[in-house]
């Protein structure tokens, strides 16, 4: 398990962690400028290029907390429904929250500006969901809603994120609002000059670990862990210098006394292909172990890597679903149960494979 890593893994950064983000500081401008400056901002860019984690934590700390109010939305299971409960979620339970299905979007935004005196920013993450999941009336309501929010006259921003493969799915949006692309901000993949010089040296320091010889150490970093098409991925970087970490407390010592990373420790830990594999065996293995002993099971093996697999779409994008919905997709003759299936999603984030608030 990987607990005590000082590492994000698979998370994204949020606010709280500003000293350990490096290297986005033009995107950061660049996205507060367009946000500040419209109503609604387009943010798109590859898959492992850090997106979420330029708004959690660069945007989020441009903003003072009496600028903004953001409310953070992800698809589910219904992207209108996970609105309205987003919303829902913000307001006090005096306030009418349980009626908020009758409402129309319009004045229950003017319902929590009211309550806040904030600007609203809706921003949705990880918006190609809606394309792969959803439904083409889900689409069409969503469309319209978001274009009368705009057009009102409320205190609300909208901020869309996605990945750039799925941009051509949204020329139906664009027939509905045509400002779509008016203000759109495409985030690219760290130059590997910035990356050596910059992000994973600081990314080290600001973890407590001493980096030995950073000018030979850093180049082979990323010399392990860059594609020679698509560059380095950000979320790759994350595992494997937590694997590094987990190398260097087992070498070194678990004790308190200062972790260093340097070339023997890197050719060590090998490819980040490699790294990425051992990675998820070692999580399975861990669970699949606490399955025997909480739930007396005698053969636990592949439930959670099956459990995990249902949440992953054909197009490798996160799949939200509920437990029943899980079920349904594992082998009946396994004996798997709903106290199972949660028990591992619970244990899934804890390890930080999966995050339940989305």
């Amino acid at each position: 398990m990987s607990s005590t890593s000082p590492f994000k893994l698979l998370d994204a950064y949020d606010k709280g962690d500003a000293a350990s983000f490096f290297g986005r500081k033009r995107e950061v401008a660049q996205l507060y400028n367009a946000v500040f400056a419209a109503r609604l901002t387009l943010l798109y860019g590859a898959s492992g290029t850090g997106k979420t984690s330029l708004v959690q934590c660069g945007l989020e700390n441009k903003f003072y907390d009496t600028d903004w109010l953001p409310l953070f939305v992800r698809r589910n299971q219904e992207i209108n429904q996970s609105l309205r409960q987003v919303i829902a979620t913000a307001l006090p339970e005096n306030e009418g929250r349980s009626n908020l299905n009758a409402i129309p979007l319009e004045a229950q935004i003017q319902q929590l500006y009211l309550h806040y005196f904030k600007t609203i920013y809706l921003i949705f993450d990880q918006f190609e969901e809606l394309f792969i999941e959803g439904s083409p009336a889900e689409e069409t309501r969503f469309y319209e809603d978001i274009r009368d929010l705009l057009q009102s006259d409320r205190q609300v921003k909208v901020l869309i994120i996605m990945r750039e493969e799925w941009l051509g799915h949204l020329n139906a949006f664009e027939r509905v609002l045509p400002t779509l692309f008016d203000n759109r901000l495409r985030i690219e993949r760290m130059r590997e000059q910035l990356l050596w010089r910059n992000v994973i040296p600081g990314m080290i320091r600001a973890a407590g670990i001493e980096l030995w010889e950073p000018r030979k150490t850093v180049p082979l970093i990323i010399e392990q862990i860059k594609d020679t098409r698509d560059g380095v991925d950000l979320a790759d970087l994350q595992v494997y210098l937590d694997r590094l970490y987990q190398r260097a407390a087992a070498k070194q010592g678990s004790s308190d006394r200062q972790k260093y990373f340097d070339q023997n420790l890197v050719q060590d830990v090998g490819e980040i292909k490699n790294v990425l594999s051992v990675f998820l065996d070692e999580q399975m293995t861990a669970l699949e172990e606490n399955l025997k002993e909480k739930f007396q099971m005698e053969d636990p093996r592949n439930i959670p890597l099956d459990i995990l697999y249902t949440l992953v779409t054909n197009e490798q994008t996160k799949r939200s679903l509920d437990i029943t919905a899980i079920l349904e997709q594992l082998p009946p003759q396994r004996g798997i149960t709903p106290e199972i299936v949660q028990y591992c999603l619970e244990q899934m984030e804890e390890m930080r494979l999966l995050n339940l608030t989305d």
